[in-house]
């Protein structure tokens, strides 16, 4: 079994990795349908649905040079013109498995404090099939 490390789990935006990522998240989902009836006593029976599928990173505000990397100006773009984004989660080890679709940003709230760096909590949902490859 070989465990991944936090650190190396990574989003990438058009091909280029979040600057400054701090932390990272992937959530799919399975909406479910209810079969219940009257012949189903006193449990609940269900079904699977439709899948969903959401990413989400927190990133220290920066404006780096956005040739080669995806900079907050890149993901606010994106929000204010309502396009979508290829994003990709993955690690950078051969035999890993990388998750690659097409998102929208729901939301991308600025927090920022006293002696602190300026932090986005990026929220993208997914639209569409996200597909599972494995790294070469």
């Amino acid at each position: 079994m070989a465990l991944v490390q936090g650190t190396d789990l990574r989003v990438f935006i058009g091909g280029n990795k979040i600057i400054n990522e701090q932390t990272c998240d992937i959530e799919l989902s399975t909406s479910m349908i209810e079969t219940s009836s009257k012949d189903s006593g006193d449990w609940a029976t269900a079904i699977p649905g439709r899948k969903s599928w959401g990413l989400s990173a927190t990133f220290q505000v920066d404006y780096a040079d956005p040739a080669t990397t995806t900079t907050y100006d890149i993901i606010q773009a994106a929000w204010m013109a309502g396009t979508s984004l290829t994003v990709v989660f993955k690690t950078l080890a051969t035999g890993a498995t990388i998750l690659t679709g097409s998102a929208y940003v729901e939301s991308m709230p600025v927090k920022s404090g006293d002696q602190t760096i300026a932090t986005c909590d990026l929220k993208l949902k997914g639209t569409g099939t996200l597909v599972p490859t494995v790294a070469a």
